[in-house]
């Protein structure tokens, strides 16, 4: 239960950010926990306990979003776009505006893109584990996460 209480609301949030819907969040994130504790001795002391079950939270609501036939095409077109991060306190309510402009337009994406973005840009793995996790070639997630960024820039623009 102490496990649980300490992270399930990282938990929910990893699987809500995949899944954007509330009640399959729930379900994934209820999943993912029975899950881990299934496979308690499976667990590495060397990785951080709240790293393991947020990737089975996250492979949980991959799981969920294929049995919908969720497709993950090579793109072979792309655009390179950088954000500037703004370091003056003076501009804390642009920054914020900002954000929220953002996480907008990230819900915008189609749901490849938008897991990519995620899971790159949140959740902070890197193109090889993305490729695993999704099961995908590592250059199709290179491609994709150009393509996801450029869309992202669109949609900012557009708010």
């Amino acid at each position: 239960m102490q496990l649980y209480t300490a992270f399930y609301k990282m938990v929910y949030n990893s699987c809500f950010r995949i899944l954007r819907d509330k009640e399959d969040a729930e379900d994934a994130m209820q999943e993912s926990f029975i899950k881990a504790f299934s496979h308690l001795g499976k667990y590495e002391k060397k990785i951080p306990f709240e790293a393991w079950i947020t990737r089975i939270a996250i492979n949980t609501s991959i799981d969920k979003l294929r049995e919908d036939k969720l497709e993950f095409v090579a793109y072979d077109q792309f655009l390179l776009n950088d954000f500037e991060d703004s370091q003056d306190e003076d501009e804390w309510e642009q920054t914020q505006e900002k954000v929220i402009r953002v996480k907008s337009a990230i819900e915008k994406l189609p749901n490849t893109s938008r897991i990519i973005i995620s899971l790159y840009l949140i959740e902070g793995y890197d193109h090889e584990e993305i490729a695993q996790i999704l099961k995908i070639q590592p250059g199709t997630v290179r491609i994709q996460y150009m393509r996801a960024k450029q869309q992202l820039v669109k949609l900012i623009n557009q708010v």
